[in-house]
C-alpha cells in the first residue's frame, strides 16, 4: 500500500459542509489540513509537506462514501459506519474513474477500545538498497501489518504548544526477512507504524520507523504531525 495512503489517514479541522466520519474520524466536506513530515535516515532526505482536503461526497458502487484528495495527487474513497473506517477506492488525478481496493482496506476498526485489532497489507516506505536498482523495496517486497488499539485516552502535544486529548493510540507492527549483509545474513526487519487520532479532530501525529543494520540497505523513522 503506497505511503500517501498510509498517512492520508489525517486531522480535519472544523468547517462547514456535511461530515460523513465519527468522533474519531472527522470527514468535513471542504476540510483542509497540512501535515509537516519530517526523517531521520541513514541518507538525508528534506522535509516536506502534505496537504489533504475533503470533497464533496460521492457515490460508489452504490454506497455514499467520503473522498479525501491528497496534495501527491491521489483520492481516497472512504466508507464509514458502525464497522468502522475503510477505504474501498482510489483514483489518480489523471484517472477518469477510481480503481476499487481487491479488499477494503481498514484505517481504523470498530469497537473502538483497547484489544481491538486487524490488519492491513504493507510494504516498506523507507527502506531502501544502496547499490541495487530499483532502490526502493516497495516495490518487490509485502508484509501483513497487524493493528491494535493500545490507547483510548492518550493525550498528544505538538510542536505549536498545542495538546490534544482523549486520543486513540494505534500501533502498527510487521516484519520483513531481508538480507542486510555478509555477517549478518538475513534479519527480521521490524515495520513500526504509530497513530494518535484524537476525539473530534482526526489523526493528528504518526510516526512510521524502519530501522535496518548496516549493510547494504538503508532505513530510518518518518514523523509528521497537524500544522496549523
Amino acid at each position: 500500500m503506497p505511503l500517501v495512503i498510509t498517512i492520508a489517514t489525517l486531522l480535519l479541522s472544523a468547517c462547514s459542509g456535511s461530515n460523513q466520519g465519527n468522533e474519531w474520524f472527522p470527514l468535513r466536506e471542504g476540510a483542509e489540513q497540512t501535515l509537516a513530515v519530517t526523517y531521520t535516515m541513514d541518507e538525508p532526505r528534506e522535509p516536506e509537506q502534505w496537504t489533504m482536503r475533503v470533497q464533496a461526497p460521492e457515490t460508489y458502487q452504490d454506497q455514499p462514501v467520503a473522498v479525501r484528495h491528497h496534495s501527491a495527487g491521489v483520492s481516497y474513497y472512504l466508507k464509514v459506519d458502525e464497522q468502522g473506517v475503510r477505504r474501498i477506492a482510489t483514483r489518480t488525478d489523471i484517472d477518469n474513474q477510481p480503481t476499487a481496493d481487491a479488499e477494503p482496506v481498514w484505517v481504523l476498526k470498530a469497537p473502538y477500545q483497547v484489544g481491538t485489532e486487524w490488519t492491513t497489507a504493507t510494504v516498506p516506505y523507507l527502506i531502501q538498497r544502496k547499490n541495487e536498482y530499483p532502490r526502493d523495496l516497495k516495490y518487490t517486497h509485502k508484509a501483513q501489518m497487524t493493528w491494535r488499539i493500545e490507547a483510548v485516552d492518550d493525550s498528544v502535544k505538538l510542536a505549536d504548544g498545542s495538546e490534544h486529548q482523549p486520543c486513540l493510540r494505534v500501533v502498527g507492527q510487521a516484519r520483513l526477512n531481508l538480507y542486510t549483509d555478509p555477517v549478518n545474513g538475513f534479519t527480521d526487519v521490524p515495520l513500526i507504524s504509530r497513530e494518535w487520532y484524537c476525539q473530534g479532530e482526526g489523526l493528528v501525529k504518526f510516526q512510521r520507523e524502519e530501522k535496518v543494520p548496516s549493510g547494504f540497505l538503508t532505513g530510518g523513522v518518518l514523523s509528521a504531525e497537524w500544522v496549523r
